[in-house]
């Protein structure tokens, strides 16, 4: 019983619908963040930020990069996910093996290791800033960090409308309708 539940869990959060709902939550939370990094950064070029400035941003990157690290590995292990739950003993259900679900997992997986790699890429920077300095001075150099990470995070906005827009086409394409 346990299993089952677990199962149906599973095919629901890999479905469609509900990934398509997770990328736009995403998409929509990272609009602010690049707000928040955007005025954070004008400012920084005409003064120096406090201290208290800084780990507020560190914070802000780090979350999102782990944010996204998460999002990355889940998106990746989709098709993993769907087949642990459709096995029926050995074989796994034939609606996996479909046209569109092997888009689908597809598209998940290439997106899932984009949000990996660029959330992986924001935790790096925030880590070089948090260096002790006798290891690596950033003294000064903070904001090519952190302009860096508001690219990074505008990156990870582009490759989550990408997944909407693949997602969102298996609905109305007519070689996706027929399998």
């Amino acid at each position: 019983m346990i299993t089952n539940l677990l199962n149906r869990l599973f095919l629901l959060l890999t479905s469609r619908p509900v990934l398509i709902g997770f990328a736009l939550a995403l998409s929509l939370g990272a609009i602010p963040m690049l707000q928040t990094q955007w005025n954070f950064l004008q400012g920084f070029w005409t003064t120096q930020p406090t201290d208290a400035m800084l780990e507020d941003m560190e914070g802000l990157i780090d979350g999102v990069g782990g944010i996204l690290v998460a999002a990355g590995v889940f998106l990746e292990e989709r098709e993993t996910l769907r087949k642990m739950a459709h096995r029926v003993g050995e074989r796994i259900a034939a609606e996996e093996t479909s046209h569109t679900q092997e888009y689908l997992n597809e598209i998940a997986h290439q997106n899932g290791m984009g949000l990996l790699l660029v959330g992986l890429f924001m935790e790096i920077g925030t880590l070089l800033v948090k260096m002790p300095s006798k290891f690596l001075d950033t003294n000064q150099n903070e904001k090519y960090i952190f302009a860096a990470c508001l690219l990074l995070t505008g990156i990870s906005l582009f490759i989550l409308l990408d997944f909407l827009k693949d997602y969102g086409k298996t609905y109305f394409l007519a070689e996706f309708k027929q399998h």
